[in-house]
């Protein structure tokens, strides 16, 4: 039987991008071959020279370029590539062990009679730094079922579960103060020292914390009042009836001593890698030697064999295969824009609508941009290898300085992964909370907007006052 509409399935992210590569080929057939001349700058940077864009000979790609193209990006992408790996097996460990999951449990249990404004707030917090330093948004999944039941018993809905962890997961991956997903890609390409302007982006956290969590207190303190005006009020009762069919007074189970331990060790090294980015200048090598070190260390003291650990590793890569796999099938579009040499000509087509006006402009209109890329590339580390060699030197010919023009792309990305429905992710956590995407849109475009407009601002102060 065939599937109806409804049943079929959101296109795999991998779509997306094979159709981008192939695109990509056929622009280098249609697109002239050209470059600019870099120079070094005096403080080392690699700057291209906005008055010499010239011509060269074509050089499009071919079938077999295409094919081949998969394997260069691979190569090219391959550090980035190893701290999502290592990523995934720590957290693979850290969820295995039941740490995670006695962790947030145990957490709303506390607050579950404090006030809402309390118990949203120590939450999202939470969730925001947990996704500031590791880009983790897959882990929304698991909070989203773990918090809406709290909120029903508390007598929300299910959207004010679901808003509890995705305004609080975005305000941490927006603002990204040491994200290696998209931030540390970015910082690379743009030849800045890892994870600077951390003191800026915090501030952006702060902004889009406080503004979130006046807009959700604002919307639980209605339905609580006036269930009747609940966005999700045809769903509530089946969710209800899902979520509290099971005892609701369960406990949360008690980790080991060695487990509790374990956890610790885990929150020590991830304490000196966050250290490491901000005093030491961690690069990809040393990110990926810390979360091995959680990894492997977090096993070892909670009691569990080497044996166990490996499959509880290879248990988390799975779950961060896809964003991997995602990186380098990005990076193969820009091998292939490398080797045909357009890309220097998308820069110079693209600086017309970013050169010739005020550098604060120009930094707000990358920010739109990006905004408007994150639709066809719904993935942070995508979207940085494949926009950021093009975004770079666009700052360059604008004025616009390296960090904001990373600072206005990472929040492009950031704040449209929760409204856009090609990002899977989003989708994925709505359908646990039983929740459609028309009933995400009804809370969420407000907000957006205000996060869209205070974001246009912020690009345009970080370059006012030279954020560098």
């Amino acid at each position: 039987m065939f599937k109806s509409k409804k049943e079929k399935k959101i296109n795999h992210p991998f779509w997306g991008l094979i159709i981008m590569v192939i695109l990509t080929v056929i622009a280098t057939w249609i697109l002239p071959a050209g470059e600019y001349n870099r120079i070094v700058s005096d403080t080392g940077r690699t700057i291209v020279d906005p008055d010499s864009y010239h011509l060269v000979a074509k050089n499009p790609a071919g079938i077999a370029d295409f094919f081949k193209s998969f394997h260069y990006g691979y190569l090219k992408a391959s550090g980035v590539m190893a701290v999502v790996t290592f990523i995934g097996g720590a957290f693979g460990v850290l969820k295995g062990l039941g740490i995670l999951d006695a962790v947030v449990k145990k957490l709303t249990q506390k607050m579950a009679n404090k006030s809402f404004i309390m118990l949203s707030g120590v939450i999202m917090i939470t969730i925001a730094i947990h996704h500031s330093f590791t880009g983790m948004r897959e882990l929304d999944v698991v909070f989203v079922a773990l918090i809406i039941p709290v909120c029903l018993k508390m007598g929300y809905d299910s959207m004010t579960g679901v808003a509890v962890v995705f305004l609080g997961s975005l305000a941490g991956f927006a603002a990204a103060l040491a994200n290696p997903f998209f931030t540390g890609i970015a910082h690379q390409i743009a030849e800045l020292e890892m994870y600077s302007g951390m003191w800026y982006r915090g501030i952006v956290l702060v902004f889009l914390l406080i503004s979130g969590l006046i807009y959700l207190s604002y919307y639980a303190h209605k339905v609580k009042k006036y269930p009747e005006k609940s966005i999700t009020y045809d769903i509530e009762a089946v969710n209800k009836q899902r979520f509290l069919s099971e005892d609701t007074e369960e406990k949360v189970e008690e980790l080991s001593t060695r487990k509790k331990l374990g956890g610790v060790t885990f929150l020590v090294i991830f304490i000196y890698m966050v250290y490491g980015c901000m005093k030491l200048k961690f690069g990809y090598a040393q990110l990926s030697g810390c979360f091995v070190a959680m990894t492997f260390l977090t096993g070892l003291v909670s009691g569990i064999s080497l044996n166990e650990t490996c499959y509880l590793m290879t248990d988390g890569i799975k779950d961060i295969l896809i964003a991997v796999l995602i990186i380098f099938f990005a990076r193969s579009i820009l091998v292939i824009m490398e080797n045909a040499k357009i890309v220097d000509t998308v820069i110079h087509f693209l600086s017309q609508f970013v050169v010739g006006t005020s550098s604060t402009i120009s930094a707000m209109v990358l920010f739109i941009l990006q905004c408007f890329i994150n639709f066809f590339i719904p993935s942070g580390s995508g979207q940085a290898v494949i926009t950021m060699p093009i975004v770079t030197p666009l700052a360059d010919l604008g004025n616009v300085t390296r960090q904001t023009a990373c600072l206005a792309s990472q929040l492009g990305d950031g704040i449209t992964n929760y409204l856009y429905p090609t990002n899977g992710t989003l989708m994925a956590a709505l359908a646990v909370g039983g929740l459609t995407y028309t009933h995400w849109f009804k809370f969420i475009w407000k907000m957006f907007i205000v996060w869209t407009v205070g974001c246009t601002l912020m690009v345009g102060l970080a370059q006012i006052i030279q954020l560098a």
